[in-house]
């Protein structure tokens, strides 16, 4: 019965994880392009920023660099609605969210 237990629990918490963990890239968002900063994108027309959170618990659950990655992906999906083709990071990561300014980049950076 304890064995069942342990099994059951550790079911849930690979759900819970696999569940808070994953960020789709929209199709439209593919072409979009991620900075290392806003310096890097200094040729470039500013659109706008965005806030873009995952669940704040998750940073004690995965990598900073996973979080980053889920942040990236999710700014990138909002840049395709502002009608920019490349972000970049404008703030720290702090409880799960961080600011990206969106850009329109007329060279292509592929």
């Amino acid at each position: 019965m304890v064995l069942l237990n342990k099994k059951m629990l550790l079911v849930g918490v690979v759900l819970t994880l696999s569940a808070c963990s994953f960020v789709e890239l929209e199709p439209q968002a593919q072409n979009v392009f991620v900075a290392p900063n806003t310096q890097a994108l200094a040729g470039c027309a500013y659109v706008g920023r965005t806030n873009v959170s995952v669940w704040s618990g998750a940073e004690n659950l995965q990598s900073r660099e996973k979080m980053e990655e889920q942040l990236n992906i999710l700014a990138r999906n909002f840049a395709v609605e502002m009608g920019a083709n490349a972000v970049a990071p404008a703030s720290e990561i702090r409880d799960g969210q961080r600011m990206y300014q969106a850009y329109n980049c007329s060279v292509n950076r592929g």
